[in-house]
């Protein structure tokens, strides 16, 4: 082989393989373990980041907030619809007036033009994970696993994606990792390794995995643990965490687990739980479909 060969075959992207995949989720795994030695496995959910416009806290429901590739602004649905609303308002306006061509729709925060074609957006997501965006390298991940903006379904380069931003803090895709363990998806099904994963995306912040947490610890017999779980996450305005909890208080006995949870308790949780949700809502929020429920477990 020339040099050129050589120089055009070293530019090439290295090929993922099931091994070196499972290697890195090794290395992963024994860090994640190393973390967690100590670590106060029931500790409160940490709040939220605040929307970059309206400054009120992002909801924990993915499909109310939207990821601005173009300045890696995280906003809430109000914000994003508003501005919306605004540039179609303002098209109808001048739908009549020659001299006027339509405005296209912009990022609410840097004004930047949103992308034309779904190549364009995969070529803005890729510029933002190679500086270290672990909100992009999410978007990369999932849409490798379902397909989306037209790239083909690779289990292998969703978890590529994936385990890069675990490293760099990313809270959701410990769950999306512990998914595929569960469901042998690109990796051997492991129980241990999905709960592993969804411990370290809890204590990242995400109420979905804790809320899974307290599913699997329920279900396996460990009954007060996964009530435990339960009421953390319905502190931080899960919803199927306090559907669960109310479930097994009216039982009557019925379900196992209720001497674990007192009138008191309820009553509190209620009260923080609802407090919790509304902390999220706002005027805005609510005309543009916020909502506070559609959280899938």
């Amino acid at each position: 082989m020339g040099k050129k060969g050589k120089k055009a075959q070293a530019g090439k992207p290295k090929k993922l393989t099931p091994k070196d995949v499972g290697k890195r989720l090794d290395t992963l795994a024994k860090n994640f373990e190393e973390e967690l030695k100590g670590a106060d496995l029931f500790a409160p959910v940490p709040p939220t980041d605040d929307c970059a416009i309206c400054f009120l806290p992002l909801s924990r429901v993915a499909t109310n907030s939207s990821f601005w590739v173009c300045c890696g602004k995280m906003i809430c649905i109000g914000c994003s619809g508003e501005n919306k609303a605004l540039i179609k308002k303002q098209n109808e306006k001048n739908a009549n007036k020659k001299d006027k061509k339509p405005i296209v729709r912009t990022c609410p925060f840097c004004r930047e033009p949103t992308s034309s074609s779904d190549r364009e957006h995969v070529r803005r997501l890729e510029a933002r994970a190679l500086k270290n965006d672990h909100v992009a390298l999410n978007i990369l991940g999932g849409s490798c696993a379902r397909g989306y903006y037209g790239l083909p379904t690779d289990d292998l380069k969703a978890l590529d994606y994936w385990i890069r931003a675990a490293k760099l803090g990313s809270l959701e895709v410990c769950t999306s990792i512990g998914s595929y363990y569960c469901g042998g998806l690109g990796v051997s099904k492991d129980t241990e390794r999905e709960a592993l994963f969804n411990i370290v995306g809890a204590l990242r912040g995400c109420i979905l995995a804790r809320h899974k947490i307290g599913v699997s610890e329920y279900e396996s017999g460990n009954h007060e643990v996964g009530i435990r779980h339960w009421m953390i996450a319905a502190e931080a305005g899960s919803q199927p965490s306090i559907d669960r909890l109310k479930k097994i208080y009216n039982s009557d006995g019925k379900m196992p687990g209720k001497e674990f949870i007192s009138k008191e308790c309820m009553d509190s949780l209620y009260r923080v739980c609802y407090d919790a949700q509304e902390e999220v809502k706002s005027e805005g929020r609510e005309k543009h479909g916020h909502d506070t429920y559609n959280m899938k477990c």
